[in-house]
């Protein structure tokens, strides 16, 4: 592994302020992430988190510089790359990789395996035909892939086996860090744990930075060091894996852990089911983003904005009552008492 660079503050890979929208149709903005900091220390992995739509993907694609940002700067491995053009990113792109959602249209159908694997070491001149054959049986060793895997076509493979495969493409420079969109989604829940343990094996082997992006809560917290946690294109709460999970501070944060199908020691088993969509990115609600749909908002959070303020070191929520966050049993009881008083 080559030397890692991480910045002032220890990150490896760094987005502070980001800020990206697209255009919609009638010319109106669609706000898919704003002003979000987020970083990754060399080693360690931090868990993205939040519903589908909240801008997990968009904050991926962006670090990996397939979007440009309207605002806010990315830093890797010590070099500000946020409008980076390709001929510059092209020396960055061996040491920051990207794990796709679905690892069978992230493979092209047409090739064996070893040209999938060996496609990005022949694109930066790894070695000689030799060489990068030796490099794609041994990939393919580290991901648990027999040998005779490397001459077959994706579709002989199912649907784990296929992310082995991405997750060895991916593997194939040395990278310093690992970006990873919904790595297991869409595979059946006993071949998602075997790819959890796959990434954190790798990961204490070769000491890779990782960016897991989830919307299972209690999935991401099996491989992360620290969660954030996304809403409507903001991170709403942000801590240790423990903490987040043990005691979450936001409603939305409490809503997506009871939604789990698995206990939490300590937890209330209750399930909360939010009501309603989350408002679109392109006509967002004022005040908090997420008053709409939470069971102890207030008139306050209808009209202001949270900050996300750091409650205790290395502990940040955006929300003006996480201090008095109840249990779900008794959030839903709170959202009664509030519907009865206003006539709801």
């Amino acid at each position: 592994m080559n030397d890692t660079t991480p910045s002032s503050n220890g990150y490896l890979l760094e987005a502070v302020d980001l800020k990206v929208t697209f255009r919609a149709p009638g010319g109106r903005k669609l706000h898919a992430v704003d002003t979000i900091s987020i970083g990754v220390r060399p080693g360690e992995t931090v868990g993205l988190v939040g519903e589908s739509g909240s801008g997990k993907s968009t904050v991926a694609l962006t670090l990996m510089r397939a979007h440009e940002p309207e605002g806010g700067t990315i830093v890797f491995d010590g070099q500000d790359i946020t409008h980076f053009n390709e001929r510059r990113l092209k020396p960055i792109r061996p040491r920051l990789q990207m794990v796709f959602q679905d690892p069978y249209s992230s493979l092209d159908p047409r090739m064996t395996v070893r040209r999938i694997v060996a496609e990005p070491l022949k694109a930066h001149r790894f070695g000689t035909r030799v060489q990068i054959n030796k490099r794609v049986d041994d990939l393919l060793e580290q991901v648990g892939l027999p040998p005779d895997a490397a001459e077959r076509l994706p579709a002989q493979f199912s649907g784990g086996q296929r992310q082995r495969i991405a997750i060895a493409r991916s593997l194939a420079l040395e990278p310093k860090a690992l970006i990873a969109d919904e790595p297991v989604s869409a595979l059946d829940v006993s071949i998602q744990a075997q790819i959890i343990n796959l990434l954190r094996n790798l990961q204490d082997r070769l000491n890779i930075a990782f960016l897991v992006i989830a919307h299972d809560l209690a999935l991401i917290h099996q491989i992360s060091d620290r969660i954030v946690v996304m809403y409507l294109g903001e991170a709403v709460e942000e801590g240790t894996a423990d903490d987040v999970v043990g005691r979450p501070q936001h409603p939305y944060t409490v809503a997506l852990l009871s939604a789990t199908p698995v206990p939490v020691v300590g937890g209330d088993a209750e399930r909360i089911v939010l009501t309603g969509d989350p408002p679109s990115p392109i006509n967002r609600p004022n005040g908090c983003r997420f008053h709409p749909r939470c069971p102890v908002a207030r008139d306050r959070c209808r009209t202001d904005k949270p900050p996300l303020v750091e409650i205790e070191p290395g502990r940040k929520v955006a929300c003006f009552y996480s201090g008095e966050m109840p249990p779900p049993r008794d959030l839903w009881a709170h959202e009664k008492e509030e519907s009865a008083s206003t006539g709801d």
